[in-house]
């Protein structure tokens, strides 16, 4: 029988050896059932049976089809081309402006995100169209990468948002509550990164095109409208409860494919293929995260962590409370993937957050946007490592810039703590019943 002293040290063995795992290299999936395993050799009361099981609950949702359905959408999108001519269309909207692909950067971000879900799949597909047409009209290669890198965050906020879908899961909370929350949040966040767009593109020497003219704008709307009516009958759908947030995620599939292969008729077998493949490779590692994750909640809860940690902080103020998490978040967001994170942490800040009064909704969506900024921001930083390799600049070239836009994003955060009706107002008004 093991001795009480090393029973005492395994909740401190738990996060030491996966921080060892993780800062020798060892990828994050592998680092969580790895520091289960050894928790369990070490441990006689655990069975392998136990991380078998708890790998595959972890796996066992209904909600986390959505995962891979909307990754595949947000593909299917960028197959089509129809992430062109959203860009098309942003472009006759702002055209006219100095430093218009900045601006276009992020409002086509703020439409793809309604669409996919998916802020590495925003990063991939817009960044391979405007981040060489940037650097061709003039803008330093450095800020083309960091507009990409940070606009494209605006995918785990503006809804539908995996993110949102995975965090509803696992902590109970209304996916349509936090839909309606992330809407108002997700649009301050692009209307700030315009504000500094407008500031910051003063010093180059950029060219400003014509005015679009009101027949063109009308011939791109329709590229517009078409688009927009994903999010349109997902939140809808989910909202009015004709559908679950897998079942909208379905219909996101079938109305990108239709889109695809009927009306622009840019879809073909290869294609699809293609964007089929994609979506396995990203959501297998996605995925692969949160079983991983599982089985360490598990252990979390087992040693009775949160109660450990509640009983030694007391942090009854609201505000507080949330200040701290952002911060853990920003620093946890920073080392590993938003899945896997909120998988581990989401387990301790809720009981603690529910504890001093913290909505849920308001609680899951300044979770999600504190995490969301791990993607551009090394050594994780997925987005802007994508959007660098796009540019073919090393990733820490783009740095200070994207640290500008770190600090506009951070600044919406800390509204949102101090001024929750910004999150809650829209639940309230459109969906009382799910706040």
């Amino acid at each position: 029988m093991m001795p009480m002293d090393w029973l005492f040290l395994m909740p401190w063995l738990l996060f030491g050896v996966l921080g060892v795992l993780i800062v020798i290299g060892i990828p994050i999936a592998m680092a969580l059932v790895l520091t289960a395993t050894t928790l369990i050799l070490l441990d006689p009361r655990l069975t392998y049976w136990i991380m078998f099981q708890r790998m595959y609950n972890g796996m066992d949702s209904f909600v986390l089809l959505a995962v891979p359905l909307f990754l595949l959408a947000g593909n299917l999108m960028n197959a089509a081309r129809i992430t062109d001519r959203l860009i098309t269309l942003c472009m006759r909207l702002v055209g006219h402006f100095r430093g218009a692909l900045a601006h276009v950067n992020v409002l086509v971000s703020m439409l793809f995100a309604g669409v996919s879900g998916s802020s590495t799949a925003d990063s991939a597909g817009v960044g391979t169209v405007l981040i060489p047409a940037m650097k061709r009209e003039g803008y330093p290669v450095s800020f083309a990468v960091a507009v990409t890198a940070a606009s494209s965050v605006m995918g785990t906020i503006i809804p539908p948002s995996i993110n949102m879908i995975v965090w509803g899961a696992l902590t109970n909370t209304s996916i349509a509550g936090l839909f309606l929350g992330g809407i108002l949040p997700g649009i301050m966040i692009g209307v700030a990164q315009l504000m500094l767009n407008m500031r910051y593109v003063r010093r180059y020497n950029v060219p400003v095109r014509k005015r679009a003219s009101f027949s063109e704008l009308m011939s791109s709307s329709k590229d517009g409208v078409l688009a927009s009516g994903i999010p349109l009958v997902i939140i809808g759908g989910i909202t009015l409860g004709i559908v679950t947030p897998t079942e909208a995620a379905v219909i996101a599939v079938i109305y990108a494919l239709v889109l695809g292969f009927v009306i622009y008729r840019e879809l073909d077998m290869a294609k699809l293929l293609t964007a089929s493949t994609d979506t396995v490779r990203l959501c297998s590692l996605s995925l692969f995260s949160l079983v991983g994750a599982a089985i360490f909640g598990y252990l979390i809860s087992f040693y009775q962590i949160p109660p450990k940690l509640m009983a030694g902080v007391s942090i009854t103020d609201p505000t507080v409370l949330l200040i701290v998490m952002t911060i853990v978040l920003l620093v946890i967001g920073t080392f590993m993937d938003a899945l896997p994170a909120m998988a581990i942490m989401a387990p301790i800040f809720y009981p603690l957050a529910m504890a001093a009064g913290v909505h849920p909704v308001q609680f899951g969506v300044i979770g999600v946007m504190a995490l969301g900024l791990g993607l551009i921001t090394p050594p994780y930083g997925l987005c802007l490592m994508i959007s660098a390799k796009i540019g073919g600049i090393p990733l820490l070239k783009a740095m200070a810039t994207t640290m500008l836009y770190l600090g506009v994003m951070l600044a919406v955060i800390i509204l949102l703590i101090f001024f929750p009706d910004l999150i809650l107002a829209i639940p309230r008004l459109i969906a009382p019943d799910f706040v």
